[in-house]
């Protein structure tokens, strides 16, 4: 008896496999989402406690604990790793030369 699939294995970046045209940047956001509900889970902390640290509302530690997306922005998300105590660092390869610029598109990623 053959069962048809109702998914599909992906490898790589999810948002680029649905068609996302912004996909490298909704990867780059899934990533530091996952990195602040991380921290958020192993410190041990109330939502209460943690909301009052990050000067939000319970009901919002509980979107990033349970992982909404579009409830937040990468500038955000960078605010609450900060204030977590990550140290965020942002770096910027240029081309190579002025040749380069718009030929390529370059790539958002988190490390």
């Amino acid at each position: 008896m053959n069962k048809k699939k109702d998914y599909e294995v992906t490898a790589g970046n999810v948002f680029a496999s649905l068609g996302r045209e912004t996909s490298d940047e909704l990867l780059a956001r899934a990533q530091l989402l996952d990195q602040v509900s991380s921290l958020i889970k192993k410190s041990g902390l109330s939502q209460k406690e943690v909301a009052k640290k990050l000067h939000v509302t319970q009901p919002k530690v509980s979107m990033l604990v349970g992982g909404r997306l579009s409830a937040f922005s990468t500038d955000t998300l960078l605010r609450y790793l900060s204030i977590l105590g990550c140290e965020v660092q942002i770096l910027i390869k240029k081309p190579r030369s002025r040749i380069g610029i718009f030929k390529h598109k370059g790539c958002i990623a988190v490390f």
